[in-house]
């Protein structure tokens, strides 16, 4: 009876739930092996025709998985729209001035290797050359088309720190003068001019504005002295006896201290001196020579430019070698790298969005993503997906058993008759309420 008993158990109870548990559990560990076995496919035996399921599902499906997920990143989850906006966010002028301060940093720290410091001064030197001629081509087409100012602040800045500060010293002043009484103010110059200035009609009209405009006593002693017959007489002095005309002027210009009086005024003349209009005019037509200049010789400078290319290339290479990091103070580091980031802050602030719209694309992130995970071997991508739900998976084994456990419940529960009982049971309440 005992034995019975046991059997009965055994066959009705512990062996359905043992049963349908591992059942469960082993069809849905099967179902996920499937989803990665086998790698390849196989065939029957002497034919073409490929075993059902084989390879696995993600094996086999891997260049539509590749495509899903790369469809899947770029549309919902890595959106234009979203990198262009984490983009614009991380644009701060903190986090520039950090971008800014390690690049300087590491460009100073390039200057204090000797060895890495001549191979750029080299490379630059030999830049140096096609630089100031693209520079100059630039400066020259701008200022043709009217679109570059660049010129025209640097004249006003030289103008205005250099030109009105200038001052002559004194022996400069005598040179000056020296110079004007040799080539501008000799005797046969000056004779020349009061020949010139001495015409007839000259003459005539300095008679007629001082019987105008003098008073009566000047216009009597005028009418007197007889204005313009002296005037006459002066220039058939000056035209018939040149060479007494020349010692009476070199007699003149040195009773006169004319050549003194010269340097004193070149020592003494300041453009701070002038109306504020007159030294804007100065100052305009300044601007205007030197951007003119430079548009009409244009060649010429460029021509200037090509034949001081060694000079340049020796004095770039020069230059940085002789350059010590050290010796800038570290205000000025800080002024620029503080400059260098503002600058590059309103530049993004203003053009980032452009940028990244045509960059974004050209990236091609999708097919990028999609050619990664193509390129996946079956056991990387077995690899990968159990490395991201490999819980999961786990779970959904165990999920599997409890299913097997809940069928063999009823299994049990079947062997007993307690369906049967239970729908005897429901027979006697619905005759008892039928009543």
């Amino acid at each position: 009876m005992e034995s019975q008993a046991l059997h009965d158990l055994t066959v009705k109870v512990i062996f359905p739930l043992v049963f349908y548990t591992f059942h469960g559990w082993l069809a849905t560990a099967m179902a996920i092996w499937a989803l990665f076995h086998p790698y390849n496919a196989y065939y029957f035996p002497f034919t073409k025709w490929q075993i059902p399921c084989t390879p696995g599902i993600f094996p086999k499906r891997r260049n539509k998985l590749s495509q899903a997920v790369a469809t899947t990143i770029t549309d919902t989850l890595l959106t234009t729209t979203d990198i262009k906006g984490q983009a614009e966010n991380l644009v701060t002028n903190d986090n520039i001035y950090v971008a800014v301060d390690s690049i300087v940093d590491a460009v100073l720290s390039e200057f204090r290797d000797t060895e890495q410091l001549h191979r750029l001064a080299q490379g630059l030197s030999e830049l140096s050359p096609a630089l100031l001629q693209q520079l100059v081509i630039s400066i020259v087409e701008g200022l043709d088309k009217g679109a570059d100012k660049r010129i025209s602040v640097i004249t006003e800045k030289i103008f205005d720190q250099i030109v009105l500060s200038a001052r002559i010293s004194a022996y400069q002043a005598d040179e000056l003068a020296d110079r004007l009484m040799e080539s501008v103010f000799t005797p046969d110059k000056i004779r020349s001019g009061l020949v010139f200035l001495l015409t007839p009609q000259n003459i005539n009209a300095l008679e007629e504005s001082i019987h105008n405009h003098a008073s009566g006593p000047y216009r009597l002693l005028a009418r007197i002295i007889g204005v313009k017959r002296v005037c006459y007489e002066c220039r058939n002095f000056l035209e018939k006896d040149s060479d007494g005309a020349k010692k009476l002027i070199v007699d003149l210009l040195k009773r006169f201290s004319i050549r003194d009086q010269l340097a004193n005024r070149i020592t003494n003349f300041n453009l701070r001196s002038l109306p504020v209009e007159t030294v804007a005019k100065i100052r305009q037509n300044l601007i205007s020579f030197v951007e003119t200049f430079l548009v009409e010789h244009r060649e010429d400078i460029l021509v200037a430019v090509s034949r001081i290319e060694s000079e340049s290339m020796g004095t770039v290479q020069s230059a940085i070698i002789k350059f010590n990091p050290g010796s800038i103070p570290v205000e000025w580091i800080t002024k620029t790298k503080r400059s260098i980031s503002a600058f590059a802050y309103a530049y993004l602030k203003r053009g980032l969005g452009g940028l990244l719209e045509k960059a974004i694309p050209a990236l091609g992130i999708y097919g990028l993503i999609a050619r990664k995970i193509d390129l996946f071997s079956p056991q990387q991508l077995e690899a990968v997906v159990k490395r991201i739900c490999k819980q999961e998976l786990k779970w959904l084994e165990y999920l599997g058993a409890f299913i097997g456990l809940l069928l063999g419940l009823i299994q049990v529960a079947v062997n007993f008759g307690l369906f049967e009982k239970i729908w005897q049971v429901m027979q006697v309440i619905a005759h008892v309420f039928g009543r």
